[in-house]
């Protein structure tokens, strides 16, 4: 049976979105952007969730399309941070002040250690006999990613989520922070220099689905912190403007008028796991799940990622329907591709891509085409100095990733392109 609105945190057993997922439309302010999905409304969900006003906004700041991060502060007095809001981890962490990489001190590191008796919050050792050690959180561990690793020690600290319109930077009306009591929460030792040195933010915050005891999710549930357990994520495809996450209820200025809303029940109390039935190329299927029992891949819609992925045969047998050349020479004549996904009635759902949206397009240098001064190692643009040309680059926001279980990842290839509730 599929739950009410209200359940969706506390069950994990539907996903909204809107074409679909939903349609994501032109930024506000732009509504007659090219490509934007057609206007008319029609969708009664839609129109319930996006009743009043969510409890909080807050902006996700948009990576070179490839992490999309947001601003929260822990503990009392309060400290910033930013991570990416991963709805595919159950664990949210920052550097700790034990550690002293490079890596570390180039970033926000959380002065409430666990190591350290006097903050507010609990101590590894005692975290670890809690109800959170009891339901999967320990009080230390190590996080291995595909590219780095992180290990940690754990305490409990307030979390707070400040509203971008009248609470910025938590300065602002105080009625509009969304506070997460005794969060649990992973304080960095080490980290591999790469990649985490280079990257803009700190850490990570843990969205998956409230079952798991270390997620964000489950304490805001626990403290009964929204009138609605629902959110809402848009993620940018400029990567100019920064995304979106809205909790306690949805942003419709994100969502494509009269765009239809496909509910999909998820197969896992603790992971957004959908049903994929199969991919079509320009409407060819390619039974890429046939094999599967029941015929159905299952997909886990993450923010985390930065990809749509798949197993190795299966992606193998995409990409060579989509062959993409990496000057984007023959983007204009590459087929569409379509998800074809399981809603919570049985019935087969397509969710389309276009060649723009499942390709990853940046602009490169072309090297020895750029000539200047030096000041103190840093080029100077004047007299005699010359541009570097820039050429486009492209390449498939596709990619090979084997799991257990032979599970796609709806990754932010495919979100971008759909509003998800």
């Amino acid at each position: 049976m599929p739950v009410h609105f209200s359940d969706l945190m506390h069950h994990c057993s539907r996903l909204l979105s809107a074409t679909s997922f939903t349609d994501v439309d032109g930024p506000p302010h732009d509504p007659s952007q090219a490509g934007a999905p057609e206007i008319g409304d029609s969708a009664t969900e839609l129109q319930q969730l996006g009743k009043g006003s969510a409890s909080v906004h807050v902006d996700l700041l948009n990576n070179n399309n490839s992490q999309y991060y947001g601003d929260f502060s822990l503990g009392n007095p309060k400290e910033r941070f930013t991570a990416v809001f991963d709805t595919g981890s159950s664990v949210t962490w920052v550097p700790g002040m034990t550690c002293t990489s490079d890596t570390c001190l180039e970033h926000h590191r959380f002065a409430g250690d666990p190591g350290d008796p006097g903050i507010a919050g609990k101590l590894a050792h005692d975290l670890a006999a809690s109800s959170h050690a009891k339901n999967g959180w320990s009080g230390s561990g190590t996080i291995n990613y595909g590219t780095g690793r992180v290990k940690y020690k754990s305490g409990l600290a307030d979390l707070t989520f400040c509203d971008r319109h009248t609470n910025v930077a938590c300065q602002g009306d105080q009625e509009h922070a969304l506070k997460v009591p005794h969060q649990p929460v992973g304080m960095s030792t080490d980290q591999t220099s790469y990649p985490f040195r280079i990257l803009p933010f700190d850490g990570i915050l843990g969205l998956s689905p409230s079952s798991n005891s270390g997620s964000v999710l489950h304490q805001l549930k626990a403290a009964k912190a929204l009138a609605r357990n629902v959110f809402g994520v848009y993620l940018s495809q400029d990567t100019h403007r920064s995304g979106s996450i809205a909790f306690g209820g949805i942003e419709r200025q994100y969502i494509a008028p009269g765009s239809q809303v496909h509910w999909h029940k998820t197969g896992s109390p603790r992971e957004w796991r959908v049903a994929m039935k199969d991919i079509f190329v320009d409407g060819r299927p390619l039974h890429i799940c046939d094999s599967q029992p029941e015929g159905i891949c299952p997909a886990i819609a993450d923010t985390g990622s930065s990809l749509l992925t798949g197993p190795t045969g299966d992606v193998e047998k995409l990409l060579r329907e989509i062959p993409t050349n990496s000057d984007c020479s023959n983007l204009n004549n590459m087929p569409n591709i379509s998800l074809q996904l399981v809603d919570h009635q049985g019935k087969t759902v397509l969710y389309p891509l276009a060649p723009n949206e499942y390709t990853l397009r940046t602009q490169e240098e072309v090297p020895d085409t750029g000539k200047s001064d030096f000041w103190n190692n840093f080029p100077l643009l004047g007299k005699g100095g010359k541009s570097p040309e820039l050429h486009d680059r492209c390449d498939p926001g596709i990619g090979v990733l084997d799991v257990p279980g032979r599970k796609w990842i709806l990754g932010d290839t495919f979100l971008r392109r759909y509003y998800s509730i």
